[in-house]
């Protein structure tokens, strides 16, 4: 688990986070596919569900003539937070332009300072100097009880430790007790404590509790909603050079929430926070200069860094990298490479990675032809997304009623397989 980004909060309806929803136009995997001209961007920014920000909504899926495959982007991720939160997205692909907005909290803690090979002697020395009231003893010390280092895995000893340290005016310690009263971890859920921690953190200059601090008064957790303030303390991590801030900051300009939609200055941030390896950042920028049009469209860099994103194991990403190799879109054409990438996604369960999967399968292009693997993938796909029922009774024609039958056992028994 990344100490920095727990999944507790990163699973809340509330929080930032941007997956640009269908941002290339393409028709994917057919015999001579070649790269189409991008759709207009026709969506527009509104409201979603209130927990959420606002958002452009995801076109869905529709079923396409034998030969083309349906693509989209779309899901949810934690606005990370944190150095190396995992992706995850749902169905991706490529399609026609748009952006959108999901939602999914993630809120990050510091790196611990204690190492896991102390000797039994700097164990000893350190809970003393800690028990001395040390500050940095006390969080280096609650670290260690929150990972379990040397010491027994204990969430609560760990918030008692942070919280004498927190007590003290130690950045850190502040902004990790604020992270646990926002988790309920080691002591009981309590929002309007996690912000009180945050901000005290966040007005010395901690970037990391800059960006949660940001995030909960984004949702109105703890706090009033407060989407402009939440904006300038995700500046003041921003331009600490933290990547986390920088995404949240990018997610804001890109949904015009407490800010001025400038798409410009969101591919700038995502960009910044891409560089340090951010993954939904990656994939964001990706599909920024995919879709072109406030900013320069720009093919090599569009899978460039959905390449990055995909390589972390954002479905979103390895389905639409997918595509793009089929297509020759910033890439060399390679039907071998859009079969290893949309096999990725399809794996994860991404409908439309599966249902461009099954056409190649269909015709055989990157893949061996198997009309049965053609019909197992698309099974799956419209099992997911009904609008592939035509296409799905389509790829059954060719088989026998055992064949059938068979794929359709194959196809209910299994499972999609996390990201790596």
């Amino acid at each position: 688990m990344n100490d920095r980004y727990p999944t507790g909060l990163r699973a809340l309806p509330a929080g930032l986070s941007l997956l640009l929803a269908a941002a290339l136009s393409c028709m994917a995997v057919p015999a001579s596919a070649k790269p189409q001209p991008p759709a207009k961007n026709t969506a527009r920014s509104g409201a979603k569900a209130p927990a959420k920000p606002a958002a452009r909504p995801a076109a869905k899926a529709a079923a396409r003539p034998a030969g083309k495959a349906a693509v989209k982007t779309g899901g949810k991720s934690a606005p990370s937070p944190t150095r190396n939160a995992p992706a995850k997205a749902a169905a991706a692909g490529v399609a026609a332009g748009a952006v959108a907005a999901g939602t999914a909290a993630a809120v990050v803690g510091h790196a611990p300072k204690g190492e896991p090979g102390l000797s039994a002697a700097e164990l000893a020395a350190l809970h003393q100097h800690a028990e001395q009231g040390e500050a940095s003893a006390q969080y280096a010390l609650g670290s260690l009880y929150k990972r379990g280092q040397g010491v027994a895995l204990s969430a609560e000893t760990a918030a008692q430790w942070y919280e004498k340290s927190a007590q003290q005016g130690y950045a850190p310690a502040q902004s990790d007790l604020g992270l646990m009263y926002a988790n309920g971890r080691g002591v009981a859920r309590d929002d309007a404590q996690a912000v009180q921690w945050y901000r005290k953190a966040a007005e010395q200059g901690d970037a990391v509790a800059q960006n949660n601090l940001g995030l909960m008064l984004a949702e109105g957790r703890g706090a009033a909603k407060d989407p402009a303030q939440a904006v300038q303390w995700f500046q003041r991590s921003a331009e600490q050079g933290e990547a986390a801030g920088q995404y949240s900051l990018g997610v804001m300009y890109a949904t015009g929430r407490g800010v001025a939609e400038d798409v410009a200055q969101a591919l700038r941030w995502f960009v910044a926070a891409a560089g340090q390896g951010h993954v939904d950042a990656q994939f964001n920028a990706g599909m920024l200069y995919a879709e072109g049009g406030v900013v320069d469209r720009d093919m090599a860099q569009a899978a460039r860094w959905l390449e990055k994103a995909a390589e972390q194991g954002n479905a979103a990403a390895q389905s639409n990298l997918g595509v793009l190799y089929a297509n020759g879109q910033g890439v060399p054409a390679s039907d071998e490479q859009a079969a290893r990438w949309l096999e990725r996604a399809a794996q994860q369960g991404d409908a439309l990675a599966q249902s461009n999967l099954a056409s190649l399968y269909a015709s055989g292009k990157g893949v061996g032809r198997s009309p049965s693997q053609a019909y197992f993938w698309m099974l799956l796909a419209a099992g997911r997304d009904s609008s592939l029922a035509a296409k799905r009774d389509s790829m059954a024609q060719p088989l026998s009623a055992a064949e059938r039958a068979r794929t359709e056992r194959q196809a209910a028994a299994w499972k999609a397989k996390p990201a790596p």
